[in-house]
């Protein structure tokens, strides 16, 4: 078992699991969230409650406009549609970052399907489109708006999340998310306002 995820299991509160973090690699983080499994990240969730972030711990200040961050993800999903992915986000204008979902294994084989699943990074306080009144007020990944066109030029298009094949998987979703660490948030998928019982976590990209 990790450290990490032992540190979680015995009821370590989340500034110890910041620092926990904070004190490894980029690579280091990679394994320490990859070796959580089904029900850990739904703890990790619960854990880091009421660790608030913003738009800028996603794609911070000093990024310009128009420069991906990768954030490496890992979900709580079984085999064959859990496991790794990336969520490339770009600041597409001050206030405006959009971003998609880069899967890895079998769900990638489907993305013709699917589509990217491209959504917007909305900040506290938005309202939420899914009709919750109960989210305190978290940043929020919004599946119901997403851009008209594709915001980096090697990215792929956009398929509307309405359409019905892409709707089946990113249709009236929205994530949830709470910091746990300077680069590692913990989020939760909501469809049509109702917890799908689905939790992932995201590494934002760093060398060190």
């Amino acid at each position: 078992m990790s450290q990490f995820k032992k540190l979680l299991l015995q009821g370590a509160s989340p500034e110890q699991l910041a620092d926990h973090l904070d004190g490894l690699s980029h690579n280091g983080r990679l394994e320490a969230i990859e070796a959580l499994q089904g029900n850990t990240m739904s703890v990790l969730y619960e854990r880091a409650a009421g660790q608030h972030t913003d738009i800028e711990f996603f794609v911070p200040e000093e990024i310009p406009d128009g420069q991906p961050v990768v954030h490496h993800g890992v979900n709580s999903l079984p085999w064959p549609v859990g496991g790794t992915f990336r969520k490339p986000m770009v600041r597409a204008a001050p206030g405006l970052v959009y971003g998609y979902n880069d899967n890895d294994g079998i769900v990638s084989l489907v993305g013709w399907f699917t589509g990217p699943g491209y959504f917007t990074l909305r900040a506290r306080g938005t309202e939420s489109p899914d009709g919750r009144s109960d989210f305190d007020g978290q940043v929020f990944v919004n599946y119901y708006e997403q851009p008209g066109e594709r915001p980096v030029q090697h990215w792929p298009d956009p398929k509307p999340s309405m359409n019905w094949s892409a709707s089946l998987v990113f249709g009236d979703m929205c994530d949830y998310m709470w910091r746990v660490s300077k680069h590692v948030s913990v989020g939760a998928a909501f469809k049509r306002g109702k917890p799908m019982g689905a939790w992932f976590a995201l590494i934002r990209q760093q060398e060190s």
